[in-house]
């Protein structure tokens, strides 16, 4: 996670949970890498923020959403540092890709939007008076895929978008639509390309301007 910085009370701070698409995977190097600061739509973020908003980031690629005790109590312990350093703290989660690509083929949507359904009740039993923001991933590949195999996953992707809304409202969280945002994805039709990460950027912007 960013080295947290104390804050006055009066700055918001949302703490980011995600996989390489928040961490900034750059899919295009030898063994893949990480695009620099001033593309990845987390740092441009905590850029334009200015007193507004504290911008922190846990992401690492290929997380999964955690399902296990010990995998969900670390997560709990990680938000409930946050909170002890910053007073108005927001955690916003996008898991769900690396997710959909292991549930294997009967109802993968419905398979993980049951483990995210979990991971949040977790986090709400924990931090009751915390704002939770749910995002939607954006879809895995092109709906007009020649590959059969990529046009299910987005298909996939498409229903847990919807899942992911109908259980943001079941549980009171604030939700947001990655998926309906229309983000340039790289050459693998999974991580956003260098376009994806400016796009990204602008709809989340938008999002905290109303949160």
């Amino acid at each position: 996670m960013d080295e947290p910085i104390r804050t006055g009370a009066d700055m918001k701070t949302i703490l980011f949970y995600g996989d390489s698409n928040t961490y900034g995977y750059d899919p295009r190097g030898f063994g893949g890498g990480r695009y620099p600061k001033d593309v990845r739509w987390t740092d441009r973020l905590a850029e334009v923020s200015g007193g507004e908003w504290k911008v922190l980031v846990n992401a690492m690629n290929g997380r999964e959403i955690p399902d296990r005790e010990r995998s969900a109590g670390s997560v709990l312990e990680m938000i409930g540092t946050a909170a002890a350093a910053h007073a108005q703290l927001r955690f916003a989660v996008m898991l769900g890709t690396n997710d959909l690509f292991s549930a294997g083929r009967f109802s993968p949507a419905m398979t993980v939007s049951r483990k995210m359904s979990q991971f949040l009740d977790r986090i709400r039993n924990a931090f009751p008076e915390m704002p939770v923001l749910m995002i939607a991933p954006p879809p895995i590949g092109a709906a007009d895929a020649i590959d059969p195999e990529e046009q299910r996953l987005y298909r996939e992707s498409r229903q847990l978008s919807l899942l992911y809304h109908i259980l943001a409202e079941q549980k009171g969280l604030d939700f947001a639509s990655a998926f309906d945002w229309q983000v340039p994805l790289a050459f693998d039709g999974v991580h956003l390309s260098e376009e994806g990460h400016d796009a990204f950027f602008e709809h989340m912007r938008d999002v905290l301007e109303d949160y």
